[in-house]
């Protein structure tokens, strides 16, 4: 008789990709429009255990955390727009735009067929600021609850189709900012939809095509001018925003050992807003670049 091998129950990550954001504002105005590389690092640790018992063996619950990193790297000119927009006597770097978000999470998914996998998480998004001429600040915090279903199907022998959908309601707030008061609220109901065919023609490769869609509604909102971090763009009621983002993109990914892979990939994405939004609701970006991911399970 041999000893069942143990199965780990923890897990530990760090996910690095460098790429180049062709709108790194997310601006509608060309003034305002300009591009830079991007770096995400991504640390996570997790518990993930597997059920033994037969009855629940198809339920799969997870907690974790992660700690992402956003660094920006002057790629191009900025316009003289953005340069007038810093403080007075201070130049605009794009180093400026650097954060970093907190990010605990805890879910339960279900293997539902072979096909079928569905999930319910629940996560909060803490975004810190990390400008290197100002002290950290809190400034937005987001609260998601979701639903996702993810169907999956393989098929001659190196091709596959996935659909995958995920509906979320999340409310968020910004704290005070200084002299400003903060308690700027709103709330969304956030939908997203996403096609992906994948082909490996060897083990250690794997190619993927995707578009995804996404329908965001603002359903609440507290955008008063007097306590927004944004008192000084123009007031719009968000109240009743919509937003449509399509994306479409590719990316290859090598996997030499099983613990280790490397992927380069491509992106572009469209949204649109119902409202003149000055801020992210209306824009244009495509992404290239690269990343590298290391997994250690115990």
């Amino acid at each position: 008789m041999t000893e069942e091998q143990a199965k780990p129950w923890f897990f530990a990550t760090v996910d690095c990709q460098a790429f180049y954001n062709s709108n790194v504002l997310y601006a509608s105005s060309i003034s305002n429009t300009f591009g830079a590389w991007q770096i995400i690092t991504t640390p996570e640790i997790g518990f993930a255990p597997t059920i033994q018992d037969e009855k629940f063996s198809k339920f799969f619950p997870k907690a974790g955390f992660r700690y992402q990193f956003f660094t920006y790297a002057q790629a191009e000119p900025y316009p003289s727009s953005v340069a007038n927009s810093s403080a007075p006597g201070q130049p605009y770097t794009i180093a400026q735009q650097n954060f970093r978000i907190s990010n605990p999470y805890a879910s339960l998914g279900w293997a539902f067929s072979d096909d079928l996998y569905l999930e319910f998480s629940a996560q909060a998004n803490l975004y810190t600021s990390n400008n290197p001429y100002t002290s950290p600040s809190n400034f937005l915090n987001e609260y998601p609850i979701a639903w996702q279903a993810s169907w999956f199907r393989p098929f001659a022998d190196i091709h596959s189709f996935s659909i995958t959908g995920r509906a979320s309601y999340v409310f968020a707030w910004s704290p005070p900012q200084g002299s400003i008061e903060g308690n700027n609220q709103f709330s969304r109901t956030d939908n997203n939809l996403t096609f992906a065919w994948a082909c490996s023609p060897i083990r250690e490769i794997s190619t993927q095509v995707y578009a995804s869609f996404r329908l965001a509604k603002y359903t609440g909102s507290d955008n008063n001018p007097n306590t927004s971090p944004f008192s000084s763009l123009t007031y719009i009621d968000e109240s009743d925003r919509l937003d449509f983002q399509q994306t479409y993109g590719a990316s290859v990914t090598y996997s030499p050992i099983e613990y280790l892979s490397v992927r380069a990939f491509v992106s572009w994405t469209k949204s649109d807003t119902s409202i003149p939004e000055p801020i992210t609701g209306q824009f244009e970006a495509y992404n290239a670049g690269t990343g590298l991911n290391l997994i250690y399970r115990f």
